[in-house]
Order: structure tokens, then C-alpha cells, then sequence
């Protein structure tokens, strides 16, 4: 008789930030509920994070002086104050991930992606184990590989958001500050103040449709791009000249530029790029999941499965004939592991009790619905 051995469940791209306005992820009691059904099951399951699981990129720093920055030159100090700021956003979730690695059967692992670069630091890996008071089972890598199943974020294979794992920060004036991509620092630098102007906009999909029928923050985003990318090029890398954080990946000026051209602020895929450059790997693995692009997809073939279970975050959907705000489904993988070494593998739904906004209604008032939709899942934000 085949039983189980294990249950591996995946989900990825949550971004759980500060609670303000540049925190996108608001279904705590949603995530909570999901991991709590986990701690009851009677067998050992593997939970991966698949990437993304937090926002640091967006979440600002509180300085002593009790100002909100949000810097480029990121230490492990600040990263500890982001960290501390997310914790307090969302307990609820790190009570139940506490619960889950309170059974030693169970192991937990954070596979990082480019929101949370800061996991590098070995300060932040200490103090989440110290939060949720591991017992040794609590990972933190850049995949997880094991069973036939193999999990990671995406971001290796999108030329603008790669990281170098060997050289994940640089020594900057006698201090070690994390090596983001260029992106990321342009979204620190650039794009934070854009966002807390927006807080609702960078939340619906597709991009092209919402500019389409809100061109005032498509010139506002066009002309805001254009100027970093100059600056970038033609005066910041002068300016800052011993700075790496204005350095600009010269090796990529026609991938940005072909993108402010068009106006494609969409994260390309992932998956056609990955079986090109992993070939050998496809060969040795039976499943393979992924996130970074916050879109679903499924593609099985050969006996081989390559999943993307979609965001975390608070999205929506814009209805091109209605004009209609709907609010996506949330996913997670789950995988059961037969004795014998079977997979059983299935894309499964979590149904959240939502509204449907007028896209006009929500544009006149985009902090209203932001509070709206908290209001809805139960979240409760910081004071905007």
C-alpha cells in the first residue's frame, strides 16, 4: 500500500511590508488560516516561500529622529528596522508561521527574490528564527530542490532584477550596504513617492489597459522614467562617481531603453528563459514552480510541470468592457509525496470574500479604497 510521506505547499510573491501605503499585501487572516490548517495535518509538510515574502524594497526606514526614508545605502542595521517594522504590521501571520515551526516535522524555507534581497544578511535570517522561534527548521536559500520538486523565484532569469548571490552587498565608506540591481534602487530613489501618490494604480493589471484609460499617470510615469534614466546615464554615475549604487549596467541600456520606449513596465516572463538556460535541471526534476511575474501559469509536458501560482498582493483585474476593479483569486501549490516517490501535484484556490470596484470611482479616491480593502480582509493598516 502507497502512503504519504510528505505534503510540499508553495506560494510565493506576498510582500508583506509596513502597513502603509507602499504595502500591497493586506489577506493576513486569509494567509494565517491557510498556514494554521497546515499545523494540523499528522504528516511532516514542507512550506516554501517561494520569493517576494517581503516587500523591504518599498518599506521605508524610520530613522531615530523618527523621520520616513527610504535609503539607498542599506546596511543590516536598516534592514533590521525594516524587518522590525514588518513584524509589526503583520503579526498575525508571523504567529502562524511560528505555530507551523513549533512542529519539528515541518520545515519552513524563504527562497529570496528581489523584494527581499535583505535576506542575505545573516542578521535578518537570525532575527526571523528568533521570531518565530525555530527549532532548526528554518531555511533560507535561493532554491529548494528535494523530492523531484524544485522551487525558486524568478528573478535570475529577468536581465533587470538578476542579483549576483557571491556579491549580494559591497563595502561602501568602511560599511557593507546590500548590491541591489539597478532597478531596485531606481524604485527606492525614483518610485516610492510615485507609489504613496498611487497607492491603488500599481495594484491593477494589465498595465497597458490601466494606462490606456489613465493617461494622466502614464505622462506622469513617462516623464518621471525619462528623467531618472538620464540622469542615470549622464549624470548620476559623474556626480557619485564613488557611489556603486549609481553605478548604471551599461550591458542593459537598450533593454531599459527599449522599455521606456514602450512603455513596458510588465516583468517579462521567466519560464522560456529558464528551459534555455537550464536544461540539465529540467532533466532531474519532475515540478518546478516559480513567481516574480505575478501572472498564472500552468504548462505540463513530458511528464514535466512548470507552475506560477500567481501574487500574494492585493491585485485586481481591469475589465476592459466594464471598467470594472476584480480582485484576484490567491493560489498556492500543494504537492503530496508518495513512499514510492509518486508526485501528486494540484493548483489550488483560496476563495476571498471581495468587492468589485468602478475603476473610475477608485481613481478619484485612491487612499479611500486603499482603506477599503484592508477593511475588507480584516487588515488593519498603519495611519496614512
Amino acid at each position: 500500500m502507497v502512503t504519504m510521506k510528505k505534503e510540499v505547499i508553495i506560494l510565493g510573491d506576498i510582500e508583506m511590508g509596513a502597513g502603509t501605503l507602499t504595502d500591497d499585501f493586506i489577506s493576513d487572516t486569509t494567509l494565517s488560516r491557510l498556514i494554521i490548517s497546515l499545523v494540523k495535518k499528522k504528516h511532516p509538510v514542507d512550506l516554501i516561500l517561494n520569493g517576494d515574502t517581503f516587500d523591504f524594497l518599498k518599506c521605508p526606514y524610520i530613522t531615530k529622529q523618527g523621520k520616513k526614508t527610504y535609503p539607498r545605502h542599506i546596511s543590516q542595521d536598516i534592514s533590521l528596522g525594516k524587518l522590525g517594522l514588518i513584524f509589526q504590521a503583520h503579526q498575525r501571520v508571523f504567529d502562524a508561521l511560528h505555530e507551523f515551526a513549533a512542529a519539528t516535522k515541518n520545515r519552513l524555507f524563504f527562497t529570496i527574490g528581489n523584494h527581499d534581497h535583505d535576506l542575505f544578511y545573516k542578521g535578518i535570517q537570525h532575527e526571523i528564527r528568533k521570531r518565530l522561534k525555530s527549532r532548526g527548521n528554518v531555511y533560507f536559500g535561493l532554491q529548494y530542490k528535494e523530492h523531484g520538486i524544485y522551487a525558486e523565484h524568478g528573478q535570475q532569469y529577468d536581465a533587470i532584477n538578476r542579483i549576483n548571490p557571491q556579491n549580494y552587498a559591497f563595502i561602501h565608506k568602511g560599511r557593507k550596504h546590500l548590491n541591489l540591481p539597478w532597478v531596485s534602487f531606481a524604485v527606492i530613489s525614483g518610485f516610492t513617492g510615485l507609489k504613496e501618490e498611487h497607492p491603488f494604480l500599481e495594484r491593477i493589471r494589465p498595465i497597458p489597459l490601466l494606462f490606456s484609460v489613465h493617461q494622466e499617470a502614464k505622462k506622469k510615469l513617462s516623464a518621471h522614467s525619462l528623467r531618472y534614466f538620464l540622469k542615470s546615464v549622464f549624470y548620476y554615475p559623474f556626480r557619485y562617481f564613488m557611489d556603486p549604487t549609481y553605478s548604471f549596467p551599461r550591458s542593459l541600456f537598450h533593454e531599459f531603453y527599449r522599455r521606456l520606449r514602450n512603455m513596458h513596465w510588465d516583468i517579462d516572463g521567466v519560464v522560456n528563459v529558464f528551459k534555455k538556460k537550464k536544461k540539465k535541471l529540467i532533466q532531474k526534476h519532475k515540478i518546478f514552480v516559480f513567481g516574480h511575474i505575478h501572472k498564472k501559469y500552468l504548462e505540463e509536458k513530458g511528464g514535466t510541470v512548470i507552475i506560477h501560482p500567481d501574487t500574494w498582493r492585493d491585485e485586481y483585474i481591469l475589465d476592459e468592457r466594464t471598467k470594472k476593479l476584480i480582485p484576484k483569486l490567491k493560489h498556492y501549490v500543494q504537492i503530496l509525496v508518495k513512499d514510492n516517490g509518486e508526485l501528486q501535484w494540484s493548483l489550488q484556490p483560496v476563495s476571498i470574500q471581495r468587492s468589485s470596484w468602478n475603476f473610475a470611482d477608485v481613481a478619484q479616491n485612491e487612499r479611500a479604497f486603499i482603506r477599503l480593502a484592508a477593511k475588507e480582509e480584516e487588515f488593519i493598516p498603519v495611519k496614512m
